[in-house]
């Protein structure tokens, strides 16, 4: 039956249905084809949407590098199809084009920069038969297009025996090419061991996050013609007593108790002793070589002779006669540890150093006693013990304090250290002690550090770092400010060597185990250190904590930091957010009659999306309906002109936008004309024609 109620309801589903209609990109809808982003390889999976069904889809190839191939496209109907084989470097371009009923189309084009193919990097082959005396490499390393390369050399020996990375005594003609010669800086006088382990890093143009490393080992035979020093000692020890006799200038180096240094075993250089006479019961044996002096061992005290035969494909050397003459039995080192005294710690810095912390000292003018005892092998009545203290090993600004043995005869005694006027001052004060026994001395050095008391817990601030989406990632950590020997220039000094110690707490799933600098990069004297291998995006967590670079003086940073009641451990972020390549959909050049229309930008995954506008004809007043939806209704384009749209997507502190533009023509509309219900002929609706 039809009522007044159904004809209302059928004019208002007639101008709903126009409505909509006009707020619609046409009948087909929009495209995205995804944002433009950068591979670290040949492969990359494309992100296409789209407004309305996903039929009628077709992905093609644009343009590719001058000279490449086209690449595969997995399936070009669908929206995420897989890329393959952008083997060469450059900018690949891809649409997505949509076909709507009726025949009619739209489209949406994206960039994807490939950093290429690199199955032909090479480094070359280890070298390990060139002469030290010769010195001198050609490196047979390859570098693909789109790649820039860097050599680096580091000294085996002293990354193996100090942890130090450093190309001592070595050169690169050119470090950025890939064949450059690599040479002894000293060749037959080669003041370090001549072996390195060459590095060649290739970094693409593309993507600077995108790199690759290969080494290779350069080892040359050393110059077997080693010289040496004769030397006269004090043992300290009559069995297993270490004896270290230094090269002379000019003699050749060698290191032989690592593997792949040249003097080892396994690298084909054969290091004999020769002992011509010992003493009476007396063993001479040849412990190593290292770069700074030769280790033997004695067992008795006397004179020594010998000889050091050295044999390689260069000669068959046997060195001059030299002589080790022990003359007596050195006194041991005092022992500070008490147990009466728990703040006295053997070991500070070098071998014989101990010391204390002392808190709140500053200005006052109490005493510190010092409690010592001689070693249970040396005889307190004939070893004696002297102290003192130096200008430049107390703190600035004031007066040596006074030192006071008392104890003498005993095996326990006891330092007084009185301060100066004006009491003691913040700083590190260290105090030589020198005993003999005989003709034999030794010494140990006695730091006491007055801490200043201003210590904050350890914090250090959350890094956000951006990931292109591929490759690897360093992250820059500020470290806390620096206070050893800024304070003044007595503060922790002495050598003192503390360092921030890093480890993973948390990290995201399958992601690569993080890389921390060398320790020298990480002291406590850096203001920043380097954080690198981070090669996924989220969230990894850190924990630091500031101590000594051994156990054994570990005390010392334990007790600083219990001076103020601050903590020296913290955990921190890195927050490696991965960036989402912009892409505000495809442009709508046509839009005639409508004051509205629907944008289509690309998935900001777990970024945040914000459409602006740009630019809009004078006068016009825009709204979104969600201006951080990918997909927005925009009305208010009532004005004939270009309308520009920018769709930013944001993660972390990645950023990316790109620009739509949509051109209206409003000047020809026809004015509407009226429907008139017949059932209600006071009540109209308008209606474009």
């Amino acid at each position: 039956m039809l009522t007044m109620k159904n004809i209302n309801n059928y004019f208002l589903s007639i101008l709903f249905t126009l409505l909509s209609i006009g707020i619609g990109y046409g009948q087909c809808g929009s495209v995205n084809a995804g944002g433009s982003a950068t591979t670290c390889g040949t492969e990359y999976t494309l992100a296409g949407s789209t407004e309305g069904d996903a039929t009628g889809l077709m992905w093609s190839v644009v343009s590719v590098p001058t000279g490449a191939t086209n690449p595969t496209i997995s399936d070009p109907t669908v929206l995420n199809p897989l890329i393959t084989g952008m083997n060469k470097p450059g900018y690949y371009k891809f649409r997505l084009t949509k076909t709507c009923a009726g025949g009619s189309t739209t489209f949406s084009e994206v960039t994807i920069t490939s950093t290429g193919d690199t199955s032909t990097f090479s480094a070359g082959s280890d070298i390990t038969d060139v002469f030290a005396t010769v010195g001198t490499v050609n490196l047979n390393g390859v570098i693909p297009e789109g790649f820039t390369g860097e050599w680096k050399a580091e000294n085996i020996y002293e990354w193996k025996r100090f942890a130090r990375k450093n190309s001592n005594n070595a050169t690169l003609s050119n470090p950025n090419i890939a064949n450059p010669t690599f040479s002894l800086i000293k060749k037959a006088d080669h003041d370090a061991d001549p072996a390195y382990t060459l590095t060649l890093k290739i970094t693409s143009v593309y993507n600077s996050n995108c790199s690759y490393v290969k080494t290779i080992i350069v080892r040359f035979i050393p110059n077997p013609q080693i010289q040496l020093s004769n030397i006269e000692v004090c043992a300290n020890t009559v069995l297993d007593n270490m004896v270290y006799v230094s090269y002379v200038a000019n003699s050749p180096r060698i290191g032989s108790e690592y593997p792949e240094t040249t003097g080892h075993p396994s690298s084909g250089t054969t290091i004999t002793l020769n002992v011509i006479s010992e003493p009476i019961g007396g063993n001479l044996s040849l412990v190593k070589l290292e770069t700074g002096n030769v280790h033997f061992k004695t067992n008795a005290l006397g004179l020594y002779r010998y000889t050091i035969s050295v044999s390689n494909l260069q000669e068959n050397y046997t060195t001059p006669e030299y002589t080790i003459n022990i003359t007596g039995l050195s006194p041991s080192y005092l022992n500070f540890v008490d147990p009466m005294h728990p703040n006295q710690h053997n070991g500070y810095s070098y071998g014989g150093s101990a010391g204390m912390v002392v808190c709140g000292y500053e200005g006052k003018d109490t005493p510190i006693d010092v409690f010592f005892s001689i070693n249970e092998k040396d005889d307190p009545l004939t070893t004696t013990t002297t102290a003192s203290i130096h200008t430049g090993n107390y703190p600035p600004g004031g007066e040596a304090p006074i030192l006071a043995i008392t104890g003498d005869g005993q095996r326990k005694r006891i330092l007084k250290v009185t301060p100066p006027l004006g009491g003691w001052r913040v700083g590190t004060y260290a105090i030589s002690f020198s005993t003999q026994n005989g003709s034999c001395t030794i010494g140990n050095t006695y730091f006491i550090h007055v801490s200043d008391g201003n210590r904050p817990d350890l914090s250090i601030e959350d890094v956000v770092v951006c990931y292109p989406g591929s490759g690897i990632v360093d992250a820059t950590v500020v470290l806390p400010p620096v206070y050893q020997e800024v304070i003044n220039p007595n503060y922790l000094a002495g050598n003192y060597d503390g360092e921030y110690v890093f480890s993973v707490v948390s990290k995201p799933a399958n992601s690569s185990t993080p890389i921390y600098e060398n320790r020298s990069n990480r002291s406590i004297k850096s203001t920043s250190t380097i954080i690198s291998n981070l090669d996924k995006p989220g969230e990894y967590v850190f924990k630091v904590k500031a101590q000594g670079y051994i156990p054994l003086v570990d005390w010392v940073l334990e007790e600083e930091y219990a001076c103020s009641g601050a903590s020296r451990e913290t955990t921190f972020k890195i927050i490696v957010s991965e960036q989402v390549g912009s892409n505000a959909g495809s442009d709508q050049p046509d839009v005639f009659c409508r004051e509205r229309i629907v944008l289509v930008g690309n998935d900001p995954g777990a970024g945040t999306g914000k459409w602006t506008v740009e630019s809009a004809p004078l006068g016009t007043n825009i709204s979104f309906s969600d201006d951080t939806s990918p997909r927005a209704v925009v009305a208010g384009l009532d004005k004939t002109g270009s309308y520009k749209f920018r769709w930013t997507i944001t993660t972390g502190s990645c950023q990316s936008s790109s620009i739509v533009e949509v051109v209206t023509n409003q000047d020809n509309c026809k004015a509407p004309f009226l429907i008139t219900n017949p059932m209600m002929p006071g009540k109209t609706k308008k209606r474009a024609k």
